[in-house]
Parts: C-alpha cells; structure tokens; sequence
C-alpha cells in the first residue's frame, strides 16, 4: 500500500467517524497549504463534515483570522505547541465541533526550526486540545513531509475521536 492509499483511506476515516458522531470539523493549515483539506474534499459528501478550511500561512494571518496574539508568536514563534494548539483552537471560533492545524518547517529551517519540526493540534469544543511536535526526516521533499503530517494528524484525530467520544 502506497501512502497515498493510505491518506485516501484514512481521510475516509475520519470522515466516516465524524459523521457517526455528527460532528463537524474545521481546519486551520500552514506547512502543509491545504493538503488535509484537499485529501477530504477529494471524497464524496466531505461537505457533510467539513465547515471550513483556513490556510494560515503568514503571522498576520495567524493572529487576524485565528485571532492568535501577537506575543504568543514573538514568545514561542509560529512554529511551536503554543501556536499550533491556538490555530486548532482559532477555527472553533465558527461553530465547528473539532479544529485541526499544521505548523511547522518542511523548507529552510526557520525561527531556529530545522527542517522536519512541525507541530500538529487537535481541538474539541469543551476538551483539553491536544498538541504534538512531530520530529519528521529532514531529508524528506517538502511533499512527502506535507503528506506524512497529514497522515499523523488523521491518526491523532482518529485517536482522539476514540478516547473522547
């Protein structure tokens, strides 16, 4: 089985467990512009569960439509738990029931952030939202990366779905 094969059936996944639950969900992305929301909406009835999607790619994006702070950014920069934990959290702001996001670096490293640092987080309304550094080979093209990180945060959410619900 090819990873693509397996992010397809793992977007399946999640959607099927969203909507047994009927739950809805939005996705706040920076390091992999889009990528999770592209692997839902390749599937049928995706409109079902998922709201919306925000790619945040810049920090004035991050704090204008996530409503990050700014010194959360000057304090722990744009690739941390800190603001990953609040891009997932930004996007419950619009009535979905989960938010997802992505931040990290899949390029030249950044704010003393090598290649491979990326940061994935998972909110439920009413939970404790989850946030986990991922420490991905730096040799990896920045597709793979973006592929792998998508792979993660579905089975994150998978995981979550199943010790919360």
């Amino acid at each position: 089985m090819t990873i693509d094969d397996e992010l397809s059936e793992l977007a399946e996944q999640v959607l099927h467990e969203l909507r047994t639950r009927t739950l809805t969900l939005a996705i706040a992305e920076s390091c992999t512009g889009g990528l999770v929301s592209s692997l839902l909406t390749d599937l049928d009835d995706s409109s079902d569960v998922l709201l919306y999607s925000i790619v945040a790619y810049t920090i004035d994006s991050k704090e204008e439509f996530l409503g990050i702070p700014s010194y959360i950014i000057r304090d722990h920069g744009t690739i941390s738990l800190e603001v990953a934990k609040m891009m997932a959290e930004g996007v419950l702001e619009y009535d979905a029931d989960i938010g997802l996001s992505t931040t990290g670096v899949i390029g030249e490293s950044i704010e003393g952030k090598l290649k491979g640092t990326v940061f994935i987080g998972v909110a439920i309304a009413g939970q404790t939202t989850i946030a986990r550094e991922l420490e991905l080979d730096p040799k990896k093209n920045r597709h793979d990366l973006k592929k792998e990180i998508a792979q993660k945060l579905f089975n994150e959410l998978i995981a979550t779905l199943e010790s919360v619900y």
